[in-house]
C-alpha cells in the first residue's frame, strides 16, 4: 500500500548490473500508470476474519499480517506501477526503485536476460483495443481528502457536518463525491442540505466494527475543496453521545 505515489510525484531509478543508473522522472512516459488493486471482497482472507472461521487454511493469519503491515487499517490495496524498461539492459540482475520524495519507496530486483523483448501492449477482450495513457490515468487514484478518526471508545455511530461557502452554488456544491472503502462493515449516509454536506456513518452490524480505522472515508470532486469541518458526533450502541473523539483531514495528490 503506497497512498502517496502518484505519476506527479514518483521518480524510478533503475540500477542495471553494469554501467550508470537510469533515472525516469514522473513525466517519463515509460511510466505507463499506478493502480491500486484492491482483493476481492468475497475472499477467504476477507471473510474469514469476520466469522471467525479460517474458510481456508491460515486465511486469519494472513488478514492479521496484512492488517499489521497496513497499520491496523482494514482498507487493503496493493499499489501496482505499470512501467517499460530501456531496452538497452545489460544482461544480469537489475534492480528498479520507486521513490516519491516523501519518504515513501518501493524496490524490486529483476534478471535481464538475453534476446530483445516487447513491450506488453496490454491487450483488453476486443483485440482492436490495446489499453493507452487515458485509460491508465483513469483507473489511477484522484485528488481525494481522507477522513480519519481517533478516540478510545469505538462508537456504534457517527454523525458528522461540513460547511459550504454560502455564496457557493449549487450545481458546485453537487461536484462531490463521498466514498466508503468498507461497506461491509459500515454503512455511509451522505446528503448536501443546503450549504451542508452531513454524512451518517453506522455499523453495518452490531460488534462488527473493532478499529477506530473502520470509520475512514474518502471525500472527493471539486466541491470537496471547498468544504469547512463543522461538527461530529459519536453514538454508543444505545445511541447515547461519546466525548473525546477527535479526526484528522488530509489532502491526498
Amino acid at each position: 500500500m503506497k497512498p502517496n505515489f502518484n505519476k506527479d510525484n514518483i521518480s524510478i531509478t533503475i540500477t542495471p548490473s553494469s554501467g550508470l543508473p537510469i533515472v525516469l522522472s514522473s513525466d517519463d512516459p515509460a511510466i505507463r500508470g499506478i493502480i491500486n488493486l484492491y482483493p476481492d471482497p468475497i475472499s477467504s482472507m476477507k471473510i474469514s476474519p469476520q466469522l471467525n472461521q479460517d474458510i481456508t487454511p491460515s486465511a486469519r493469519a494472513y488478514a492479521d499480517t496484512t492488517r499489521f503491515t497496513a497499520n491496523g487499517n482494514n482498507d487493503w490495496y496493493q499499489t501496482s506501477v505499470f512501467m517499460d524498461l530501456p531496452i538497452s539492459l545489460p544482461v544480469g540482475l537489475t534492480q528498479i526503485e520507486i521513490t516519491n520524495g516523501l519518504g515513501s519507496s518501493h524496490s524490486a530486483t529483476l534478471d535481464i536476460i538475453e534476446g530483445i523483448g516487447q513491450p506488453n501492449t496490454f491487450s483488453t477482450d476486443s483485440s482492436a483495443v490495446d489499453l493507452d495513457k487515458a485509460m491508465f490515468d483513469s483507473l489511477a487514484r484522484i485528488s481525494h481528502k481522507t477522513f480519519n478518526l481517533q478516540s478510545e471508545i469505538l462508537p456504534s455511530a457517527v454523525e458528522l457536518l461540513f460547511e459550504y461557502p454560502a455564496d457557493m452554488p449549487e450545481r458546485i456544491r453537487d461536484k462531490i463525491f463521498v466514498v466508503n472503502p468498507l461497506g461491509e462493515r459500515k454503512n455511509l449516509h451522505w446528503s448536501n442540505v443546503g450549504v451542508n454536506l452531513k454524512i451518517l456513518i453506522t455499523e453495518s452490524k452490531g460488534g462488527v466494527i473493532d478499529n477506530i480505522n473502520d470509520y475512514k472515508f474518502y471525500i472527493t470532486g471539486t466541491a470537496s475543496n471547498y468544504l469547512t469541518f463543522v461538527s461530529l458526533q459519536g453514538f454508543d450502541i444505545d445511541g447515547y453521545p461519546i466525548s473525546g473523539i477527535t479526526h484528522t483531514l488530509t489532502s491526498s495528490l
